[in-house]
C-alpha cells in the first residue's frame, strides 16, 4: 500500500504541503492501478502528468525557499535536478520497453522513497523559515 500523507511531512507552508499531498495521490493511483492491471495508455499518460506536474511544483517550492531564506535551498534545487534525471530514464525506458511489472515496480518505490526522503530530509527545513 502507498505511503499516505502525513503531518510529520508538513513543511509549514500551505501551497507546498498541498502540492505534496497531491504528489502522495499520484502515488496512491499509480497502485491503485498496479493491482487493477495497467496498460500502456495509462502508464503514458502518468508519466507525462507526473512530469507536469513535478516541474510545476519544484519551480514553486524552489521560490518558496529562496524567498523565506531557507538553508537547504541550493541542496533542494539540486536534489530537484537527480530526480528529474531519474525520471527522464523512467520515461526512456518505457518508451523503448514499454509497460512491465519491473517498471512499474521500480518507479514506484522509487518514487516513494524519494518523496518520503527528500521531505522528511530537505523539505521540512522550511518549518523553520514558513514566516520568514
Amino acid at each position: 500500500m502507498a505511503t499516505a500523507w502525513s503531518d510529520e511531512y508538513a513543511t509549514g507552508d500551505a501551497e507546498v504541503d498541498t502540492q505534496h499531498k497531491q504528489l502522495f495521490q499520484y502515488l496512491a493511483d499509480l497502485e491503485a492501478h498496479m493491482e487493477s492491471g495497467i496498460d500502456e495508455i495509462y502508464v503514458k499518460k502518468f508519466l507525462k502528468t507526473l512530469g507536469i506536474y513535478t516541474r510545476s511544483h519544484f519551480c514553486y517550492e524552489e521560490i518558496c525557499m529562496r524567498v523565506k531564506k531557507c538553508p537547504v535551498a541550493e541542496k533542494n534545487k539540486d536534489q530537484h535536478g537527480k530526480l528529474l534525471e531519474a525520471y527522464t530514464q523512467f520515461c526512456q525506458r518505457f518508451e523503448r520497453e514499454g509497460v512491465s511489472d519491473d517498471l512499474l515496480a521500480r518507479l514506484h518505490d522509487f518514487l516513494e522513497s524519494w518523496l518520503i526522503n527528500h521531505i522528511m530530509k530537505v523539505d521540512t527545513h522550511l518549518r523553520k523559515c514558513a514566516n520568514g
